[in-house]
């Protein structure tokens, strides 16, 4: 058996994966390089050479650094992702084609896809010698995956982009202890090895800030939620915040079509995802504003770019309104390289001032050190997602399972770090 990663070795986002038999190859991943990636891009030769000869392509989620790349794949080749992920890349490319025709074949691409269901079992190739289990993790993308893969007698668990604090992540550990023993190579994501003084907290603790916020000096708070539109944690501790204070929680009609996603998927499972109630209020693009939204307040979840206009058409109305940050700080503070303008320009209409309710959709270094441990995995583990300068030896693993960072064969597998 041969493992390649191609990218994310020494960077995060932009993850490819190969793991191939003698007759079957299977891809985790076609991530493109996220903004200010120092890399080169791979271009369609690069990805054509990738892909070649392969029989299936599996996603772990929709984020444009696992599946960014999908474009360039050939139609002989079936690509999967999860049914949730899926409606929700139909959506936004939806949206964006009738804009810009540049994205009708990326709407084309999303509407072909296959999709998978959790727990279950999947054949891949001719012979059936890769066999592919997705089970679902939490992160901040809906819909999320990490896949126990099963050919030549090994056993590969390879996690995606997951977390432990999050809402829908109660069952990581029992999903490890019951499916992820006897495990022989780990694929792991390492991002939070270079944050590490970033404040992790419960996805709980977002929506007690909220209330606390829309509750303050015991007025009405007006609050516009600079986030992922597709961040379904999120979105549900801001709404569970407004129903519980009363306050209304606002959105555009694109916004609302990702939620009624949410509410589809989750909402059987959880009230908390349910987003059809009188707490959610859509607001149209010409729309006349409602002044009953002066009594209790609102949080509007907004994006930047796309929505500059609108929220500034908002604040000629709701003047004292103010702005919750709730992304990660480094596209406002960190390197020229890290620093997203569309953001910079938002932030910038509240006059750089802002209220900072945020966490991770990444697992924070514990969580990494358990499932490392839980799976000790026999072979190793491979770090990916994760910058070059960040080591998972520094871990308290190290006396217990191997680190690889480097091209090695051991025994009867070979792994390429690309």
């Amino acid at each position: 058996m041969n493992i390649t990663i191609h990218r994310g070795i020494n960077q995060i986002g932009g993850c490819i994966t190969e793991i191939a038999t003698a007759n079957t190859k299977v891809i985790i991943d076609l991530g493109s390089n996220l903004p200010g990636c120092q890399g080169e891009e791979f271009t369609r030769q690069d990805v054509e050479r990738i892909t070649a000869g392969a029989d299936a392509i599996y996603y772990t989620h929709f984020h444009g650094d696992h599946v960014g790349l999908s474009g360039y794949v050939h139609d002989n080749v079936g690509q999967y992702i999860g049914k949730g992920a899926q409606e929700v890349n139909i959506c936004k490319y939806s949206v964006l084609a009738k804009h810009d025709s540049k994205y009708e074949h990326d709407l084309k691409v999303a509407q072909n896809m296959k999709t998978y269901e959790e727990a279950q079992t999947y054949n891949v190739g001719d012979k059936d010698e890769i066999y592919i289990t997705p089970f679902f993790v939490d992160h901040s993308a809906f819909d999320s995956y990490m896949f126990l893969i099963e050919a030549d007698k090994k056993r590969i668990l390879h996690t995606g982009d997951f977390r432990g604090h999050g809402y829908l992540s109660k069952g990581l550990e029992k999903i490890l202890n019951l499916k992820a023993r006897n495990i022989d190579v780990l694929i792991t994501e390492g991002t939070m090895l270079s944050r590490l003084n970033e404040n992790v907290v419960h996805e709980n603790i977002i929506k007690t800030e909220a209330i606390k916020l829309l509750k303050k000096d015991n007025h009405p708070h007006f609050l516009f939620a600079l986030c992922s539109s597709t961040d379904m944690d999120r979105l549900a501790s801001f709404h569970a915040a407004c129903k519980e204070t009363g306050a209304k929680f606002l959105c555009d009609s694109y916004q609302k079509s990702v939620l009624d996603i949410f509410t589809k998927y989750a909402a059987p499972y959880s009230d908390l995802f349910n987003f059809n109630d009188e707490t959610t209020k859509v607001l149209r693009e010409n729309c006349s504003f409602d002044w009953d939204l002066r009594p209790n307040g609102f949080i509007m979840p907004v994006r930047a770019g796309s929505q500059l206009d609108f929220v500034k058409k908002m604040l000629y109305y709701f003047p004292d309104a103010e702005l919750v940050y709730s992304m990660w700080k480094g596209y406002i503070e960190g390197t020229e390289e890290q620093k997203n303008q569309n953001i910079i320009d938002f932030v910038n209409l509240f006059h750089g001032q802002y209220h900072y309710l945020h966490t991770s959709g990444h697992a924070d270094v514990n969580t990494l050190e358990k499932v490392c441990k839980i799976t000790n995995p026999s072979i190793g583990v491979i770090p990916i997602h994760k910058e070059k300068d960040t080591r998972f030896d520094d871990l308290p693993i190290s006396d217990t399972v191997n680190v690889i960072t480097k091209s090695v064969t051991i025994g009867d597998v070979a792994i390429i770090i690309k």
